[in-house]
């Protein structure tokens, strides 16, 4: 049975000390400059570009794109994600707006926003075609949607990849002492483990970003294109072990 919103929230809420954890290291890294390039290549470098960083998370593209220059709003309906980001915004001494909101119900007004971007973020939506008609609506005509996800759905979709998913599980720990969820020691019952795989997940077994596509061009965006691996200079080694039967993409679609 699929999670509502209020459980995939307060999933999110539960987890925001170990993804805080994740950005800090990610704002001290090699990573801050090349999302930057990579951002500011699709959108076009211009100053004072609004944006919205839907499901913000710690604020981690929020800060980023403050930096340089952008005006950014971040959004996010899970708790804990939404007091990490107020205090990392804070911390790091970006002006930026950090609000607590659904994105399959968005507070603003049509025409709104230069840009909307998202990362690992809509893989956990409950209805893709509602948020992506949303984040149609509040832009303007010329606007860029950038979505940069992976297909992290798949692991649960067959006994293939999930099993390569718990091997790379295995061999992180083995090489670097520890998973992305700051584990040291591979426990068998973990999500990956038999009898704990999600089969109820809304993607299925959809494959990501072609999928999405589909659903885009339905709601009225125009000139989609699509990356399926940026990993080569976004991920370091252990990402790139832990996470390699599932790629990072770039999706970017124009708001005609």
């Amino acid at each position: 049975m699929a999670l509502t919103q209020k459980e995939i929230n307060d999933r999110w809420t539960k987890g925001s000390e170990n993804y805080d954890r994740i950005i800090h290291d990610e704002l001290e890294s090699f990573r801050v400059e090349g999302w930057r390039k990579l951002i500011s290549e699709q959108t076009g470098d211009r100053p004072g570009l609004e944006v919205l960083d839907c499901g913000c998370g710690p604020a981690f593209f929020t800060i980023i794109l403050a930096r340089a220059g952008c005006r950014v709003t971040g959004i996010d309906a899970a708790e804990g994600m939404l007091d990490k980001a107020r205090r990392n915004v804070e911390e790091f001494g970006v002006d930026a707006r950090i609000l607590e909101m659904d994105c399959h119900s968005l507070d603003f007004p049509d025409g709104s926003f230069d840009a909307v971007v998202s990362r690992n973020v809509t893989h956990a939506l409950r209805d893709h075609a509602r948020v992506y008609t949303e984040w149609y609506r509040v832009l303007r005509p010329g606007g860029i949607l950038l979505i940069f996800d992976a297909n992290w759905h798949l692991p649960h979709a067959s006994e293939e990849n999930y099993l390569e998913a718990m091997e790379r599980e295995k061999k992180a720990i083995e090489v670097f002492g520890s998973d992305f969820s700051g584990n040291t020691v591979f426990d068998e019952n973990a999500e990956f483990a038999p009898g704990k795989r999600n089969t109820a997940h809304p993607l299925g077994d959809r494959v990501r970003p072609d999928w999405d596509a589909g659903v885009l061009t339905a709601v009225g965006f125009t000139d989609i294109t699509w990356d399926r691996d940026i990993t080569g200079e976004l991920w370091d080694e252990k990402e790139k072990l832990v996470y390699g039967n599932t790629p990072m993409f770039m999706l970017r679609a124009v708001r005609p």
